[in-house]
Order: structure tokens, then sequence, then C-alpha cells
């Protein structure tokens, strides 16, 4: 099922590249699928998006940390929200994408090419909200980066992750690399997920049950404000699962998890 890349602190894989090479090479994929919509932040394309949940609230004049930006729509938006933003990814080929489309909507955003390791640069920075967007399950040490991601939060700041839930992962089917109608694994199986993001991409991200995920959120100093287990859109059901389709009981299912912490009390005895 692969290995931990030790130099990157992303999850390693079967397969004779890494996790900055595997993005790269699905780049291209990735941002044809999510187009160019940089309106509203989105959690996921399984998500609702910020508009329907409200969890950020005015960001103007806020520091914002968006780690694992991919093309950076999340970021430009934050930045036409009027948010200072520090947007960090591994993959290179994102990352040019992410600036062209600062560009062409006239924001600045300070792009960093990067893992968790390169957060450290960051400490002292006291943002108010570090989003953590369907990238948690990639890390080899999920746990290690909400610890980090608490000491660059100011006493109040947020942190709002989100990621597949982990329901979800017990109907993907690893052998026909397809969603299944029914639970094909154990909720309680810590196998990674590995599955083909497009032809010799192949992909890999951790599967814990929620409450690691949350274990790891408080673990790390933060305050938990409010786990989310959001339906897909309905327009999302319609188009994949449709009800008359085989497919329909994934209409049924949480698809997305949005977590939100927050540091209490001062900076350094939350984060210490």
């Amino acid at each position: 099922m692969g290995v931990a890349n030790e130099h990157n602190g992303y999850m390693g894989q079967n397969d004779p590249f890494g996790m900055e090479e595997a993005w790269d090479r699905a780049s291209e994929t990735y941002l044809a699928r999510r187009g160019n919509d940089v309106r509203v932040v989105s959690y996921g394309n399984l998500a609702p998006s910020d508009d329907a949940v409200g969890l950020l609230g005015d960001l103007r004049g806020q520091r914002v940390l968006d780690f694992g930006c991919g093309g950076g729509h999340n970021a430009v938006a934050c930045a036409l929200a009027g948010a200072h933003v520090v947007a960090i990814d591994l993959s290179a080929a994102q990352l040019a994408a992410a600036r062209e489309l600062a560009q062409a909507h006239g924001v600045k955003v300070e792009w960093q090419h990067g893992d968790s390791a390169s957060l450290e640069r960051w400490q002292g920075a006291a943002f108010d909200l570090v989003l953590a967007i369907q990238v948690l399950p990639y890390l080899d040490d999920p746990a290690g980066f909400l610890r980090l991601a608490c000491k660059l939060l100011r006493p109040g700041g947020r942190l709002i992750a989100s990621l597949d839930h982990p329901i979800r992962d017990c109907f993907v089917d690893m052998e026909l690399d397809e969603l299944s109608p029914y639970p094909v694994r154990s909720y309680f199986d810590p196998e990674p997920l590995v599955w083909q993001f497009g032809e010799g991409m192949p992909m890999q991200a951790q599967h814990r049950p929620l409450g690691q995920w949350v274990a790891w959120l408080v673990g790390a100093g933060l305050q938990l404000q409010g786990v989310i287990e959001a339906p897909a859109p309905p327009e999302v059901c319609d188009e994949l699962w449709p009800e008359d389709s085989p497919l329909s009981p994934l209409r049924a299912i949480p698809h997305t998890v949005i977590l939100v912490g927050q540091v209490p009390g001062t900076y350094d005895t939350a984060c210490r």
C-alpha cells in the first residue's frame, strides 16, 4: 500500500514517484475538473460551499493561511474577500496555475512551494484562520500538522479542515476503482485508500474513524467548535447518483466532514 515519504510529510505510494510528482502529474486533470469559480470558498467537490454553511464570516483584514492550496481557488476567494493570504502547496504545477488565477483576478497572494515542514517559518505570524481543505488524509503525520497549525494561530484563531467522510471510504472498492452502493470495507480498517485519479495517476490517502480525526484536532490544543457532516449538494447527487440508479444509496450518506477548531486562552497555553 505504499510507505510514508519521510522527506516531505506527505504519504508515499506504491509507485516509483511520491506525492509531489503525483500531484504535478494530476494537476491538469484536477484543474479541469475544478473549474475557475473563485466566488466562494469550497470545502470539496462533494461538499456545500461556504455560502451554504457560513463558517468564514467577514474576512476583511484577516490573515489567512491556505495549506494545500492546490490551484489556488480558495486562496483567491479569500483574497477577493479582503483577506491577507499565504498559500502553500507541494505541487509546483498547481502553484503555477494558482499564480495565474490570482493575476487574472487582480489579487495578491503570497505563494509558497512547500510541505508541512515549511510551516515552521511562519511561527509567530499569528494567523486568524488556517484552511486545510481536503489535505489531512494525504499527510503522513496529520496530528503533527495540527499541532503546527495551532502554533500559527492567534488566540481565538480558527482552523477549518475538510476531508472525505470516513463513512464514504467504506464504499470505495479499491479493486474495481469505483464506488459501491454498499459498504465493501470495515469502518475501522486503517488500511490506506489507493485509487486512480486518472490514467497513470495513483493516489493514496489515510483512513481513520471520525473520532480519531477529532482526537488529533483536540490533542493539538484546539477547542472543537464544530463537526459538519455535510450532504453532497442535490445537483451533485443528481449527476453522480440519480435516484433511479444502482448507486442511489450513496445519496443517503455524508461524503464530506468539515472540522472547525479554535485556539482557546492565550497563545502559549493553548499551543504548548
